[in-house]
């Protein structure tokens, strides 16, 4: 067929009805078929010999996979040169992607990413690279997302096209290896590395990618767009995904497993609180996580327990005279030496020592132990609890009375001064900080302040005793 296609050509069985869309070396086609369904055909533009190459790869490929699954299947084409030759090969109507994942959450999106990988998983089981993966080649066939566009597929019995020193690829998604030198490049690490750039499109809904590898604590991070969601294990994969050094990527099947994973964890409360608080301890010990680890000067208290509190349900905090209490926030209080901690009520302490217990097993049997200076009460509250600790008004920074003076200041019509509020100052004792999910926190006993009447190596050996038979009888599961 000689000239530009037109409305109502023909193609074999297929009449045009309206362009949809148009590439750089060709364009689609809605049309007709003479049985009476719809679909799509795609039709060579460029007629130089590179492009007629890969427009012969695509359709040989696409006729080596058949109808794999998560691949836009090829329903007819033909590959005929000459003069007034026009390549082209028909396929189904599929939806664009973003249009796919319209008011999806990030599981829906993960979800289908994991059987979209599957397929790149099948693909690279046959050595094929498709090279080109990005939000616009993604479509959604029958309930899935598809792969689509091989135009710049590899695989091995192919002849090179690629000429030397050309990139190849979508330019935001694309592998720095493809954009050295894509005719010498691994098409699959690049493909992971493109897989993964697209995952964060999709996920963030931005609508081009990150220049180089993915920094999680950067304006590019997944917790600053998925609005609180737990982020970790996807923050390491994408790290992991977009390295420059093609060998140090995973492999595709080891990006799907992870991605299950993250899945399964953002499912279950016990398992999430679990990888946070393992997490916590990585931040602190990157390299192994010690045995022990104390810290002594409270604003390197106040910088550990910190960053404890900053994750939402991760923490509970029991009291030396019984009890207990989530940690939300920490802080330097007014008083020399003291800190604040913000549970339900204000806490006031002078730390001496904060030690962080691991029995390297389940992480949910590590624990931190606070340990309190005693100091004399100031004179000013009411001393309860056995003598732990003193009830106060605190009306400015540092400076307190009685607690009446808080409590009844409706009562009286006086006015105090802003930030005024209650406070329980303690003047001796040891608290302890466990998971959520942990077995301790899980036991309503330990409310009874055990930690308290116990020394700090009698608690260490009653919890490692723990730790080990809980890590023998799961293993034995």
């Amino acid at each position: 067929m000689s000239g530009q296609p037109k409305p109502g050509d023909s193609f074999a069985s297929w009449t045009l009805i309206e362009n949809i869309d148009a590439g750089g070396n060709a364009d689609v086609w809605m049309a007709r078929h003479s049985d009476g369904y719809e679909g799509a055909i795609k039709i060579l533009r460029n007629l130089k010999d590179e492009t007629y190459g890969r427009f012969r790869n695509e359709i040989s490929a696409l006729q080596k996979l058949g109808d794999m699954n998560g691949i836009i299947p090829m329903l007819e084409s033909d590959f005929s040169k000459g003069k007034g030759a026009r390549p082209w090969y028909a396929m189904p109507v599929a939806q664009p992607s973003r249009e796919f994942f319209h008011n999806a959450d990030s599981k829906a999106i993960v979800t289908e990413f994991v059987r979209l990988g599957q397929t790149l998983e099948n693909l690279h089981g046959l050595h094929i690279a498709h090279r080109d993966i990005k939000p616009e080649n993604l479509l959604g066939l029958n309930g899935r997302l598809c792969f689509s566009d091989f135009g710049l597929v590899k695989y091995p019995d192919l002849a090179p096209i690629t000429p030397e020193r050309r990139d190849v690829g979508a330019k935001f998604t694309m592998a720095p290896e493809m954009r050295r030198e894509a005719a010498g490049a691994d098409g699959l690490p690049a493909d992971v590395f493109s897989f993964a750039k697209t995952l964060w499109i999709l996920l963030t809904g931005k609508p081009l990618g990150f220049d180089g590898p993915y920094i999680a604590e950067s304006n590019v991070g997944l917790k600053n767009f998925m609005g609180g969601q737990y982020t970790t294990v996807l923050d390491k994969l994408l790290s992991d995904c977009t390295q420059h050094d093609p060998l140090a990527r995973p492999s595709i099947t080891e990006v799907v497993m992870r991605l299950a994973e993250w899945l399964k964890v953002i499912d279950d409360f016990q398992l999430q609180n679990a990888y946070e608080w393992r997490e916590f301890a990585e931040k602190f010990f990157p390299r192994q996580t010690p045995e022990e680890a104390t810290w002594t000067d409270p604003d390197a208290i106040v910088t550990v327990l910190s960053e404890i509190a900053k994750v939402p349900s991760l923490n509970h905090l029991f009291f030396p005279d019984g009890g207990g209490m989530t940690l939300r926030a920490i802080r330097r209080a007014a008083e020399p030496g003291f800190i604040d901690l913000d549970t339900d009520f204000a806490v006031l302490l002078k730390p001496t020592k904060l030690t962080y217990v691991s029995f390297g097993l389940d992480p949910n049997w590590d624990y931190l132990r606070l340990e309190a200076e005693p100091v004399a009460a100031t004179g000013l509250g009411v001393v309860g609890s056995q003598g732990y600790l003193e009830y106060l008004s605190e009306l400015l920074p540092g400076q307190y009375d009685h607690p009446d003076v808080y409590e009844y200041r409706f009562d009286h019509e006086r006015k105090l001064p802003e930030g005024s509020r209650s406070v329980v100052r303690y003047l001796k004792g040891t608290m302890v900080l466990f998971s959520t999910s942990s077995p301790y926190n899980h036991n309503s006993a330990t409310y009874d302040a055990r930690h308290e009447k116990m020394s700090e190596a009698e608690f260490k050996h009653d919890m490692g005793r723990g730790a080990r038979y809980f890590w023998e009888k799961a293993s034995r599961a």
